[in-house]
């Protein structure tokens, strides 16, 4: 690690309205350290496909210094994408590379000398070289960002843990053809960035030769047993969900569909779209997505043109890592508890559960995620009202969700359904007072008992109107659970 490391942070703590004022001062100041370096192309070293501390899904970014070269799109009938530019060991020129920074693919950039940027956890920025780049620190202060000398980078890649590798070179493509003439196809993942991956599926030499030249450079390839037409095996084996394995489908036209953490629900067939597709010319596959579960036919490191295996790919733990295995121990129906420390408007909020997370990282993402619906049985304007920032709750677990690394809660589930009790103490025809609570396009809400509120159609009205607070005599006309409904008619 060169001599000179700094830890750039933000001076106080970042407000959501002020994420991007602070990202386009994270990247005035690295802009500082690079000119000063006399530096205008970097290298990519370790790219994510998305964030380092989580391979949820998100959007591929859009700024025109990205243009052309993160993959966008999807695979079509004509084979996979071409490969993508954004691979360990490219050469970029330094906005390009500035951008990497402020949108969030996470990756290290190193220069000459020793050099590098290294995006971290939290709003955290690790610069370092041969030298003290004064002016650029100094600058960096001036713009309201603190600026600390530190031992080195977390993200040094010394501290990197690693596999060998053999190389994907002859012998590999040599072991690749034998296994489709012996088998028929095999299925080739290509790992060209962390938190991704690629798939392709040769049957024939002819098809080898063209994977080979798609493929990215620097990738991580594993073959694997090719993809099976037993969709009902493949639905059998997801519905059990003995570990954690990644979903490939293979489309009649020949496409391969993106790769999806295989769910329980998957498996299922009484959706009107079911995930996992039987029919002519479909196959589908399952691939281990822990490492300790990973045992390939064969595996490798594309080298250079020069034969040499350069790419170092790292296999430390990452926090996601953590993340996937709590959730993976959750199931539906288990209660847990947990603090809210976030809000999304009217949507829900964003709970951190208590689940023993031992990380040496001072951030983690909340794995808990309470909406609206579920937040209690009875009527609230203000979700501040139910869950507020700080308060502790006690929840059922609805669903995991492995992809986005949450938990979907209920507090309602764990409280009496107050309906239910209505019903048992209410039969059609009875006549109760209620007061309106709101007032909705076809007609009106009332509130009958705590934690019951029915709807009276517009129909209902008789030609009177109403306001919210109002006083009604109402007729029960029926009650349904499922769905829920309650039905009720005004008294004349």
């Amino acid at each position: 690690m060169p001599p000179f490391t700094y830890r750039l942070t933000p001076a106080a703590a970042v407000p959501f309205a002020l994420r991007e004022q602070v990202a386009e001062t994270f990247v005035a100041a690295a802009r500082r350290f690079v000119v000063q370096a006399g530096i205008d192309r970097l290298t990519i070293d370790n790219p994510m496909a998305r964030g380092f501390f989580s391979f949820r899904s998100r959007p591929t970014p859009s700024a025109p210094e990205l243009a052309g070269l993160l993959p966008t799109g999807r695979p079509g009938s004509s084979g996979p994408l071409p490969p993508s530019d954004y691979h360990d060991g490219a050469r970029v020129p330094l906005d390009t590379g500035l951008e990497l920074l402020r949108e969030g693919p996470w990756c290290r950039l190193h220069a000459e000398e020793g050099f590098f940027l290294h995006v971290g956890e939290r709003h955290d920025l690790y610069v370092g070289g041969p030298t003290p780049y004064a002016q650029a620190a100094a600058h960096a202060r001036r713009s309201g960002l603190t600026v600390e000398p530190v031992e080195r980078s977390p993200y040094d890649p010394a501290l990197d843990e690693t596999d060998p590798q053999p190389p994907a070179d002859g012998a590999f493509w040599t072991a690749v053809h034998s296994l489709v003439a012996e088998h028929g196809g095999v299925l080739v993942e290509e790992r060209y960035v962390g938190g991704d991956q690629r798939w392709h599926r040769p049957t024939t030499a002819a098809e080898i030769t063209r994977v080979r030249a798609l493929l990215t450079p620097r990738a991580r390839l594993a073959v694997w047993p090719d993809l099976t037409d037993d969709i009902e095996a493949v639905r059998a084996a997801v519905l059990r969900s003995e570990r954690l394995e990644l979903l490939v489908q293979q489309d009649p036209d020949g496409s391969m569909r993106w790769s999806r953490i295989a769910e329980p629900w998957m498996g299922r067939t009484d959706y009107s779209h079911p995930v996992i597709r039987a029919g002519a010319h479909r196959r589908a596959g399952l691939v281990p997505l822990a490492p300790a579960d990973r045992r390939p036919l064969l595996s490798g490191v594309l080298p250079d043109a020069d034969g040499v295996v350069r790419a170092r790919w790292r296999t430390n733990r990452t926090p996601a890592d953590e993340r996937r295995t709590l959730l993976g121990s959750l199931r539906a129906g288990d209660v847990v508890t947990g603090t809210v420390v976030s809000g999304l408007d009217d949507v829900g909020v964003h709970v951190d559960l208590d689940l023993d997370l031992d990380l040496d990282h001072e951030w983690q993402c909340p794995m808990g995620f309470l909406r609206v619906p579920e937040m209690s049985w009875e009527y609230f304007e203000d979700v501040a009202e139910v869950a507020p920032i700080g308060r502790r709750i006690r929840a059922e677990v609805l669903h995991v969700d492995l992809e986005w690394e949450r938990a979907s809660l209920s507090v309602k589930a764990l409280l009496p359904d107050p309906r239910r009790a209505f019903v048992r103490s209410h039969q059609i025809g009875d006549n109760l007072t209620g007061t309106v609570t709101k007032i909705i396009p076809f007609g009106v809400s009332v509130r009958i008992a705590p934690g019951v509120d029915c709807v009276v159609h517009e129909s209902e009205f008789s030609g009177r109107t109403f306001e919210v607070g109002d006083e009604v005599r109402l007729t029960l006309l029926g009650v349904h659970l499922e769905p829920r409904w309650i039905g009720f008619t005004p008294e004349v």
